[in-house]
């Protein structure tokens, strides 16, 4: 079966990706939720029956929303790497479940689907987004903005890819582009920012200044510029 996947998959498959990342970006998952929350709560919309992870990693997401959602919403997470799904199971409880699985092949429908920083890793992202308008009618984006100047400036694109596996690199404008392109309507967004929520290195203490004094000014500027910035969305697929 391996052998027939494609080699941007298989880094997921095969201890790559867990040798370079062994969290799974875990210690970031409740920030996140807070911000998918915060996100949804000022979009108005109702609150969804059913929730599911396309590529939910370690599982953390869920668990955190799971806590802050209603007690009639089910979340279910889907991953294809067994040691994520093996980190995952760890949350799994009453309402929630986890399935070392392709979501896209499985059939299955929800109210609402989140994609977290999830898209960047695929070798076709067109494709991918418009296989998964047939999952949801709502679809939760994390978009990292990871083409801009201080990064091309120290060929941080390059780390990223070799450490992260994102083989594409988005604006702003270029990831509303794409969605547009692929059937989508944009709800609702915000530029959120881990690096300036929650520093944790020098560097990032270091460039935190710089982008908050930017980000008041314009939080998309900022990311183009300065980097550390995300894309979070909330679209709508087009009904055919």
């Amino acid at each position: 079966m391996e052998a027939s996947l494609k080699p941007s998959e298989n880094r997921y498959l095969d201890g790559e990706y867990l040798a370079t990342n062994p969290t799974w970006g875990e210690e970031d998952s409740a920030w996140k939720a807070r911000m998918i929350q915060r996100l949804w709560n000022r979009s108005g919309l109702a609150v969804p029956g059913t929730v599911a992870e396309i590529g939910c990693g370690a599982g953390g997401i869920l668990a955190a929303l799971r806590a802050s959602f209603p007690d009639s919403v089910r979340f279910e997470g889907f991953d294809i790497a067994p040691a994520a799904i093996q980190l995952a199971q760890q949350h799994a409880a009453a309402r929630l479940a986890y399935h070392c699985e392709d979501l896209t092949k499985s059939g299955r429908n929800f109210d609402m689907l989140l994609c977290i920083d999830v898209f960047e890793h695929v070798e076709n992202p067109f494709e991918f987004l418009r296989t998964i308008k047939s999952i949801a009618p709502l679809v939760v984006f994390n978009i990292p903005l990871e083409m801009h100047l201080a990064g091309i400036l120290i060929n941080h694109q390059l780390w990223t890819r070799r450490h992260y596996g994102h083989l594409h690199f988005y604006t702003a404008a270029v990831a509303f582009e794409t969605l547009k392109e692929c059937g989508y309507a944009i709800a609702s967004h915000s530029y959120i920012s881990r690096l300036m929520d929650l520093p944790r290195s020098k560097s990032e203490y270091l460039f935190w200044l710089p982008r908050k004094a930017l980000s008041l000014f314009s939080p998309e500027l900022s990311g183009r510029i300065l980097g550390g910035t995300s894309l979070l969305v909330i679209a709508q697929r087009h009904e055919s």
